[in-house]
């Protein structure tokens, strides 16, 4: 039962909602609101963007595990409730699971598979750009708006909910960069973090000296055991034939190698 509060809590299904009903707006600004409410179009719709959605929020989750370990430590990625492979397996069963439901029509197809890139993206590569970021995920809020639309059908009616959507997308980028100041904190440790380690990587390798930074190793002490591994491979390659366990023409495939 933990595990599938933990799940949940990923997607924030609040915000999944809050897709949903721009996705109710945007479908029945097309159809008018005495379209039947029981539309196959626009379940399957509200179904794909609350799971694409909530993917999106779960997939932020996995890339935002250091961030969320300072800022929001009851996260149930950094608190230990969910695994980081367990939340990337969801996250994407999430995304085919919309992107599947999205086949009523191309249009709709095409932002879904979009949107799931653009959220994989964002959360990979964007949040960490200035304004780009941001402007994704606004585009994603506004877009809701037109998926709707698109579940009705009438492509040539999308003026207001294209409208809406700018709209939407506009408060969403300027939200986001208040959210993005109230996590700076966080953030910065994050990123010196992240700094810190990859310096370390980097540090194996490389000695301080008066005169500079230098290989812990000299290059002749570094080359001469590159040889002595390549002498030791020549020697070894040879052991199968000599103890027969491969035959007269495995020789002749091996000296070319040895020789290239």
């Amino acid at each position: 039962m933990n595990n599938i509060t933990g799940y949940l809590d990923m997607m924030r299904p609040a915000n999944c909602l809050m897709a949903v009903i721009s996705v109710l707006i945007g479908f029945f600004l097309i159809t008018g609101v005495s379209y039947s409410f029981f539309s196959m179009n626009l379940l399957f719709a509200a179904m794909a963007v609350f799971l694409i959605t909530g993917a999106g929020n779960v997939i932020n989750d996995y890339y935002d595990v250091d961030s969320d370990r300072i800022n929001r430590p009851k996260r149930p990625i950094p608190s230990g409730k969910i695994s980081l492979n367990r939340a990337l397996l969801f996250a994407y069963g999430l995304f085919i699971t919309g992107i599947i439901l999205s086949f009523i029509n191309f249009f709709m197809f095409l932002i879904a598979f979009v949107n799931s890139l653009i959220l994989i993206l964002y959360s990979r590569n964007f949040q960490n750009k200035i304004l780009i970021g941001n402007i994704s995920i606004g585009y994603l809020a506004g877009s809701t708006f037109i998926y709707g639309a698109a579940a009705a059908g009438k492509p040539e009616l999308l003026a207001a909910p294209l409208i809406l959507g700018i709209l939407a997308s506009l408060a969403t980028i300027a939200r986001e960069i208040v959210k993005d100041l109230e996590d700076i904190e966080g953030d910065k440790k994050s990123f010196l973090k992240r700094i810190t380690k990859k310096v370390g990587d980097l540090a194996d390798r490389f000695r301080l000296t008066n005169s500079g930074v230098k290989l812990k190793f000299s290059q002749n002490t570094a080359t001469g055991i590159a040889l002595i591994c390549i002498l030791l491979a020549i020697v070894f390659s040879f052991l199968p034939y000599q103890w027969g366990l491969l035959g007269a023409g495995y020789p002749m495939v091996l000296i070319p190698c040895i020789l290239s």
